[in-house]
């Protein structure tokens, strides 16, 4: 986190105004001398005397240097205009600005960074009222800003050129300098119009070679330098400006006003707060957003004058650098990293962390090991041994939960046991009922529910025992619950349902469900409930006849003796459902312990088994990272120990080689020592047979003489033979060389034959530009024709002729694509013209070839016949050497010794002088042959190069007949085209002059049209004029009705002379009214006619117009037609021409093989 730098750099003030500046310097401070208040202390503040050196040295340049480490930087100047603020930017011839210095200090840096490679592009553009133009490519206007995640915010449609040099980067600057915006005000002859961002992107990597490329990083470092040139704050006022001078100047205000309110918001920490910041407001507060409170290094030179006219425009310039001081940034390396990029940075950050592991901390990492292993077997036996208790839990738990189930069991059948004595009761009692009753017989007895109530009589123990003999299995209770609620007690006590089969009724459930109350309820039958049952069971039995008396005495002994058995046996069941359910609860109870302790159990157990596998897992990649650094480890020595047995085997390898040699060389040595004692052996005896064979040669000598006489004769007759092969030799040389003649005429002529070739296709060529250019006249004069066409009337035909004219473009390309393609193979021509020439040139180096091998012949039986003068003379001064040895021997017997050696000597060199005499005549005769086999394959070489020649000469021929047919089948196309062009014409004369008739009823139709409109103005003009009439009407009548009120008020003796004027105005009245309403009604009806013969008659000119219409759209079908089968021609010309062409081609190709075939025979 850094703030923005900001200095402040005052422009030097005429001796004249220096007196009156109110401004004062002390050090980095500025204070106004007449207001103590307005006082500012800035980072640097540079007086008048300094160079833009020094302002560049002070943050500018530790900027540069951040950008090449990868870090964002900007630099703007800001002030008023003619503050200065270009010059200290792009500086001057003498004193450069820092724009320049900037450049060749990033370059300089550059080169310093030896162990990164660099990429730098720039680019130039300029905000013009608020538009966005590319300076570096004028064209390039008013261009859109984007925003991306890897980009971030740029200039669409931008160029950036890729530079190498700070001078390749001024040269652009220049350039792009010559077209930016500057005008002339009343401030500043040189006016920057516009601002300027001079934007440099650095791109850099490092630099990695093939051995380290494994090892190396490929994070990219981006960084972006922005060197902003602003236009100044202006007052028009001031500048005097107008027109387009005052609307650049309310967007450069505009422009720096959002930008001073960006500040003022970052100065005041809004975007801190959550609050906007206005950066779209304009484009240069959008692209230099990063700048301003975001990713980069910012420094803001501001600007300023001192003079006292320009005070208030430099205390607000001064108030913006001080909002300035209090922006930050946040300035970060800005790293492109791919994925391998960041698997290799990782690689090495782990490399390293494991290099300072093993170190420092070897031993204590292998008994933390040792120790986690021992945690590890240790947490597993206590996994172990929770899971053999968790299965011994679950075990018990499971034989706790059958027992609670058969306890169930068990208190439902005691349940069922105890509802069913009441069923025995109820059986013993329906056995009674069955009786006959005697003691009260008749429908009282019904009436009362005797039978009902006979049921609760007291039994004998005999029958109930019977009755539960008798009976099977007991029933459930929920039947028991059935049969209570489907036979409820109301119905038993029910006057009105009582019928025939009430004899089969039971007793009520009543009993039962007391049961149940008590099954629920485990006390005792309280004494309440039994006086209560008494009741109930008295209110029932109340005698309602007097008959009935004794009935309800007997109820009334029975009853208590029912309560008291079931009661004794109700206490026994709940008695034993108290301690059931005091089991069950103490059951549930356990149960719920048991629970709450596994479930305690379950996570402890949990815990501790996450916890164990996180430490397992831990220990594990620990693990793995030992195996993979000892297998890493174990790889490089398996590596080294490979790569030193391979370099032992390699050595091994050469010092077996290098033993077996040496062996050999002893064998050769030892075979070479043997051959040369042997040698000096046979020396030894030849000498001896030497000594003996002097004596021969003395006899022999002679007979050598004789016989040297017959070789020199012999080899005068082969110096003769020579001396007349020579002769064929330079006789065939002249064949040969007349022969090359002819062949380089023949070349020359193929050269003049290519050249016309060339020729021919340069004119076709022509000719297809030519007519081109034709067609595009016709298609400009169609489109102008089209334009002058173009009306409401004629929107169809206007549309077909644009369809004719798409239909004539696509022709047009197509044209043009055959003239490409054409020109192409005028290309393909060149190119293999230019491979005949390389040809050629090749037959002329193998002619010169040849022609030196025939000079070097002719030197060397040169040499040979100068060999074989000078033979028989060396013959002739041995021979004479001999003689005189023989005399000296002769003379001198006694030196015999010396004289034998001095033979010996002369003997060998003679006789090695036969044996060269021998060889060279042998090779002799081997060259003479060569060279007579030579001779014989030139000449079949000449007979090849003959035919050969002779078939291109007819394949020239045949070339040249076909280029005249295509030159004539050309002039009959051209011929062709210009008739086409004649009626062509003929057709565009007709078109016009039908056009020149169409623009007359044009005309005609737009006077009808204005005078239609004339006669619509008069008509809106008579209704107005009615529209005032009606209204003098309603003031008449208004007039009227106040003189009806008026004589209403008068005197009855004026009513009578009253009446009369007033019958006399109203008859003027309703006469004006008439009157009106006659010349309304007039106008109307003449406005309606003039109308109508005026609708008449354009209906009858439009009429008349469309039998033209219809000629001229004839005619212009027509004139599509003939250009249809024009177009038709010329593709037909064109197909033609392009098979003439491919033929041409192909006999290109079949000359080119030839002499690819001439020149492989050749060589």
């Amino acid at each position: 986190m850094e703030r923005i730098h900001v200095a402040v750099r005052s422009r030097p003030l005429p001796p004249e105004d220096v007196r009156s500046s109110p401004w004062r310097i002390s050090g980095n401070a500025i204070a106004h001398s007449a207001q103590s208040s307005t006082r500012f202390e800035f980072d640097r503040i540079f007086g008048e005397e300094c160079r833009t050196a020094e302002v560049y040295e002070t943050r500018t340049k530790q900027i540069v240097d951040s950008v090449v480490r990868g870090f964002n930087g900007t630099v703007f100047a800001y002030g008023q205009t003619n503050s200065g603020k270009t010059f200290t930017m792009r500086g001057s011839a003498n004193e450069p600005g820092i724009i320049p210095l900037a450049v060749h200090d990033l370059f300089q840096r550059i080169q310093e960074h030896m162990d990164r490679e660099f990429l730098v592009r720039m680019s130039y553009m300029e905000i013009y009222n608020e538009d966005i133009n590319d300076l570096l490519v004028p064209e390039h206007r008013k261009l859109q800003i984007h925003e991306s995640i890897e980009k971030g915010i740029f200039v669409a449609g931008l160029k950036e050129e890729i530079v190498t040099c700070a001078e390749q980067v001024m040269d652009f600057m220049s350039f792009g300098e010559s077209h930016r915006h500057i005008g002339e005000t009343n401030m500043n002859l040189y006016s920057s119009r516009s601002h300027t961002i001079f934007r440099m992107v650095i791109e850099s990597r490092e630099k990695s070679d093939d051995n380290e490329a494994e090892d190396s990083c490929d994070a990219v470092r981006v960084s972006v330098l922005n060197l902003v040139d602003l236009a100044g704050s202006e007052r028009a006022a001031k500048t005097g400006a107008e027109g387009v001078r005052l609307k650049e100047g309310s967007h450069i205000n505009k422009s720096l006003m959002t930008l001073g309110t960006v500040i003022k918001k970052l100065s005041e920490g809004i975007e801190g707060q959550g609050g906007h910041v206005p950066y779209r407001d304009s484009k240069l507060t959008r692209i230099l957003q990063p700048a301003l409170g975001g990713n980069s290094n910012t420094a803001i030179i501001c600007n300023i004058t001192l003079a006292q006219v320009h005070a208030d425009e430099t205390k607000s310039s001064l108030q913006f650098a001080s909002r300035a001081l209090r922006v930050t940034n946040y300035a970060c390396v800005n790293e492109i990293l791919t994925d391998a990029a960041l698997l290799k940075r990782q690689r090495k950050e782990i490399e390293e962390l494991r290099a300072k592991l093993r170190k420092s901390q070897s031993d204590h990492w292998e008994e933390e090991i040792l120790n986690l292993r021992n945690t590890l077997l240790q947490s597993e036996l206590e996994k172990e041994r929770i899971a053999l208790e968790l299965e011994e839990e679950k075990k018990a738990k499971e034989q706790r939960d059958r027992c609670l189930i058969q306890q169930a069991k068990k208190i439902e059948n005691l349940s069922s046991l105890v509802l069913n004595s009441d069923r025995d009761d109820r059986s013993a009692a329906f056995s009674k009922n069955k009786r006959r009753v005697t003691w009260c017989s008749g429908p009282n007895a019904k009436q009362f529910g005797v039978e009902d109530l006979g049921t609760v009589q007291e039994g004998s123990t005999s029958s109930t025992i019977r009755n539960r003999r008798d009976m099977g299995m007991p029933p459930l209770f929920e039947e028991l619950m059935k049969e209570s609620n489907d036979e409820p007690c109301a119905n038993a006590y029910s006057s009105g349902d009582m019928s025939k089969d009430s004899e089969d009724v039971s007793l009520p459930d009543s009993h039962a469900l007391l049961h149940v109350t008590n099954r629920r309820k485990p006390n005792a039958v309280k004494k309440s409930d039994q006086e209560q049952f008494l009741g109930r069971a008295g209110e029932l039995l109340i005698p309602q006849d007097p008959c009935d008396g004794n009935d309800a005495l007997h109820h009334k002994n029975t009853v208590p003796c029912v309560v008291s058995s079931l009661s004794a046996r109700e206490s026994e069941a709940i008695l034993v459902i108290k301690q059931l359910q005091d089991q069950i609860k103490l059951l549930e109870a356990e149960k719920s312990s048991i629970q709450t302790n596994l479930d305690a159990v379950l996570e402890l157990a949990t815990q501790q088994k996450v916890s164990f596998n996180e430490e397992y897992e831990e220990i594990a990649l620990a693990a793995e990272e030992q195996t993979k650094v000892a297998n890493e480890n174990l790889s490089t020595l398996s590596a080294t120990v490979k790569s030193k047995q391979e370099l032992a085997y390699e050595f091994l390898s050469n010092l077996l080689m290098e033993t077996q040699g040496i062996n050999v060389e002893l064998d050769q040595w030892r075979n070479s020592v043997d051959s040369a004692l042997s040698f000096i052996d046979e020396l030894c005896q030849n000498l001896c047979i030497m000594a003996q064979g002097i004596r021969e040669v003395k006899h022999s000598a002679h007979e050598d003489s004789a016989r040297s006489g017959s070789v020199i004769r012999d080899y005068e007759k082969l110096s003769t033979c020579l001396m007349d092969k020579v002769c064929k030799l330079e006789l065939e040389k002249k064949l040969l060389e007349e022969q090359s003649q002819d062949q380089r005429n023949e070349i020359y002529k193929l050269k003049a034959n290519l050249e016309s070739c060339e020729k021919a296709i340069d004119d076709c060529t022509l000719q297809h530009e030519m007519e081109k250019d034709a067609i595009l006249l016709e298609h400009l004069n169609l489109q102008k024709e089209v334009s002058i066409l173009s009306s409401s009337s004629l929107m169809k035909e206007k549309e077909s002729i644009r369809k004719e004219l798409d239909r004539t473009k696509t022709k047009l390309r197509e044209t043009e694509n055959k003239l490409k393609n054409s020109i192409q193979e005028k290309i393909k021509l060149q190119s293999e013209k230019a491979e005949a020439h390389k040809e050629i040139k090749k037959l002329q180096s193998q002619r010169t070839l040849l022609e030196r091998d025939l000079r070097k012949r002719d030197s060397a039986s040169v040499d040979k016949r100068h060999e074989l003068n000078s033979m028989p003379q060396e013959l002739s001064g041995a021979f004479e050497h001999m003689q005189e040895d023989y005399q000296n021997l002769e003379m001198h017997a006694f030196d015999m010794d010396v004289e034998i050696s001095s033979l010996q000597e002369a003997l060998v060199t003679s006789i090695a002088e036969k044996d060269e005499a021998l060889s060279k005549v042998e090779l002799m005769t081997s060259e003479l042959e060569d060279l007579a086999n030579k001779l014989n394959s030139t000449e079949s070489e000449r007979n090849s190069f003959s035919n050969e020649i002779a078939l291109l000469t007819k394949k020239l021929d045949a070339s040249e007949s076909t280029l005249k047919s295509l030159e004539t089948s050309l002039n009959s196309v051209s011929r062709e085209k210009e008739v086409l062009g004649m009626q062509f014409t003929d057709a565009l004369l007709d078109m016009e002059s039908e056009r020149s008739i169409w623009t007359a009823k044009e005309k005609e139709y737009l006077e009808a049209n204005h005078r239609l409109n004339i006669c619509l103005d008069e008509n809106h003009k008579l209704s107005e004029d009615l529209i005032k009439v009606r209204q003098e009407l309603g003031c008449c009548r208004e007039q009227c009705k106040t003189l009806e009120d008026k004589l209403a008020l008068s005197v009855e003796s004026d009513m009578n002379e009253k009446g009369m004027k007033c019958s006399g105005a109203c008859k003027e009245s309703s006469q004006i009214v008439e009157k009106g309403r006659t010349i309304s009604g007039a106008a109307c009806e003449n406005d309606a006619a003039a109308n109508n013969k005026e609708k008449t008659k354009l209906r009858m000119e439009i009429r008349c117009l469309r039998p033209q219409l219809d000629a001229h759209r004839g005619r212009l079908k027509e004139a599509m037609d003939e250009m249809k089968t024009m177009d038709a021609k010329y593709q037909e010309a064109s197909t033609m021409l392009k098979r003439e062409l491919s033929q041409n081609a192909r006999e290109v190709l079949r000359l080119r093989g030839m002499l690819k075939e001439l020149q492989s025979a050749s060589n």
